[in-house]
């Protein structure tokens, strides 16, 4: 989530039990096969943060107007947006503009739309990443996420593979331009949780009540996991805990996960505009395929 990303910067994790790692099913060998060699495929890059996380972002690349460019895949982010005063130089926009249109927009084979593209100069651009690719630039796609195989693929509904548009999904929601998919963590159901890849190492980061709900502690002191890291320069340290009940999207487990939360901020869901119940990270999805259906459809799966 874009703002996740200037929030908990410069992060790690410590203590923090992730899921048990099992062999690929039939299905997830299946789906592997039918992305190889596909031209709407890119591989990405695990960006490491500062404090030696391997897992700290994912960088994707993409062409603008012909260049090339690695851009952070942040579905939690609502625009896309270069770093810096890349636009400017490169005479897209003009001084003092805050957006341009791209004349032409490309993930691997697949062009987008034409996309507004902000600029963000507060932001410095690096040899890793020089811009954040957010939800919007991927409406009206089938978008995939191969984690085993790090590679990135955009296709037409038309062109996605019999292998991974069979495979069995949730009905997803759109709102203020967010993916939201539902969960379920033993007898508590919610379709009101943001898929964000931005999140990366954050399993789930709920509000302080739904986190007590769902770990069954009623503080966070001597909470067994922390997230370090900084906000606004300012050191913070977000306690974890794991769910009492396994965590489920559809018929699809992905275990018992480690659930996150700000104590500084303990209604930080709850005063976002749309209902929002929490975020889902990648910590939790990274042994399998996410696909992202952003058609009419609005679909989510996971094939382990």
């Amino acid at each position: 989530m874009f703002h996740l990303i200037a929030f908990i910067a410069l992060a790690t994790v410590s203590a923090v039990p992730m899921p048990t790692v099992t062999g690929p099913s039939a299905a997830l060998n299946r789906a592997t096969t039918s992305l190889n060699d596909k031209s709407q495929c890119v591989p990405f890059k695990w960006i490491a943060n500062a404090k030696g996380s391997v897992r700290g972002a994912i960088s994707v690349p993409v062409a603008v107007n012909g260049r090339s460019l690695e851009m952070q895949l942040d579905t939690g982010a609502d625009v896309i947006s270069l770093y810096g005063h890349l636009a400017e130089q490169s005479h897209w926009l003009k001084t003092g503009e805050e957006t341009f249109k791209a004349a032409r927009f490309k993930v691997a084979d697949t062009d987008l739309d034409r996309p507004t593209i902000y600029v963000n100069s507060d932001m410095e651009a690096d040899a890793d990443v020089q811009g954040t690719l957010g939800l919007p630039a991927l409406l009206g796609k089938i978008a995939i996420l191969d984690y085993p195989h790090k590679r990135f693929c955009v296709f037409a509904e038309a062109d996605v593979p019999a292998a991974i548009a069979e495979a069995p999904s949730v009905r997803a929601m759109l709102r203020n331009s967010k993916l939201y998919v539902p969960l379920s963590i033993g007898t508590f159901n919610s379709d009101a949780f943001v898929f964000d890849t931005g999140s990366s190492e954050l399993p789930l980061n709920v509000d302080l009540a739904t986190w007590r709900t769902l770990t069954n502690r009623v503080t966070t002191d001597g909470a067994p996991a922390n997230y370090q890291g900084s906000a606004w320069g300012k050191p913070l340290i977000i306690p974890g805990a794991p769910s009492t009940s396994l965590v489920s999207i559809g018929k699809t487990s992905l275990g018992r996960v480690t659930i996150f939360t700000n104590p500084a901020q303990p209604t930080g869901f709850a005063d976002w505009p749309v209902q929002t119940i929490g975020v889902l990270g990648n910590a939790p999805v990274w042994d399998g395929i996410v696909v992202l259906d952003l058609t009419a459809r609005v679909r989510f799966a996971i094939i382990h």
